[in-house]
């Protein structure tokens, strides 16, 4: 019978709050919520992968073998473990589902070998596979998430409610990135992203959740001329209607979402059985409407 030997667990996002070219480099800092997922390492299953581990988990868990099975380390990983990952959130949206399957078998690897993992280790190992979220930071972060390193730590957003669209069609990060017209084309708007990201900051410190949403529409708006979503007339217009404070996009994924203050809920509920009716009449495509609550990142790992 397998045997769980460690587990780890991450927050999802609803892509980023704001991401592009900052202060001379691409940077972003993950819009945080409350869904996340888990990474077990169990033994007992011969030396092969859950079905449900997907290419880039099992990527990191034999990179994982590698760093942990050297002398120095207390524990070597059992040649018969494996990696299961649970994560029932849909991928190539941009809700960050391959940092937390990634980071997930890094951070519960590291905790059976008796490792100690920092949140700046683990962006880094991510990286080395792809292009990373940052929620294994507490709090917020400002990242490079290319090249996997901490730009600025920020603090936790006040408290936001957002109403989440999640189109059927997909963008994975990579495909994102194939583009040298699309990337020359977010160097070009650095003035805006720059804008973006002081007012999130200054909203992050004094907790405004109108200025914290404001930074995200600006960002948002910024991706809009970038790679155009079909539903952005729409999120315009039931922003208008409900009062949300703002919009946040995926910015190398298909998801998006409005932000309200969490005493406006009526305003969610409206929007969310509005965007209902609304997105799959015009847009002829199915569309998914799901509720969520912002909050900071961070991971848990631990050996059992």
């Amino acid at each position: 019978m397998d045997r769980v030997l460690a587990t780890a667990r991450l927050p999802a996002t609803v892509g980023e709050w704001v991401q592009g070219w900052i202060e001379g480099r691409e940077s972003l800092v993950s819009l945080v919520v409350e869904w996340s997922g888990s990474v077990d390492l169990c033994c007992g299953g011969g030396d092969t992968l859950a079905p449900s581990t997907g290419s880039k988990a099992q990527r990191a868990f034999l990179i994982s073998k590698e760093l942990y099975s050297r002398a120095e380390h207390g524990e070597h990983i059992p040649n018969d473990s494996f990696i299961d990952v649970t994560n029932t959130l849909p991928v190539a949206r941009g809700l960050a589902t391959s940092t937390m399957d990634i980071a997930g078998t890094f951070a519960a690897c590291a905790s059976f070998a008796g490792v100690s993992m920092t949140d700046e280790r683990l962006l880094s190992l991510c990286a080395g596979i792809e292009a990373s979220d940052g929620i294994m930071f507490s709090g917020l972060a400002l990242i490079d998430h290319i090249n996997g390193t901490l730009r600025e730590r920020l603090p936790s957003p006040p408290d936001m409610v957002m109403v989440v669209v999640i189109p059927n069609r997909t963008l994975d990060t990579s495909d994102y990135r194939g583009s040298a017209a699309r990337m020359a084309r977010v160097t070009s708007l650095s003035e805006t992203h720059e804008q973006a990201y002081y007012t999130l900051k200054k909203g992050l410190i004094t907790q405004n959740p109108a200025m914290v949403a404001e930074a995200a529409t600006i960002s948002a708006s910024a991706q809009q001329s970038v790679i155009p979503r079909r539903e952005w007339d729409l999120l315009q217009k039931a922003r208008s209607l409900s009062g949300a404070l703002g919009i946040a996009v995926a910015h190398s994924g298909t998801a998006s979402g409005l932000l309200y203050e969490p005493q406006n809920l009526s305003g969610a509920d409206m929007a969310e059985k509005w965007l209902k009716g609304s997105l799959e009449k015009f847009l002829d495509e199915h569309i998914e409407i799901r509720r969520t609550s912002v909050t900071g990142g961070g991971f848990r790992a631990r050996r059992l």
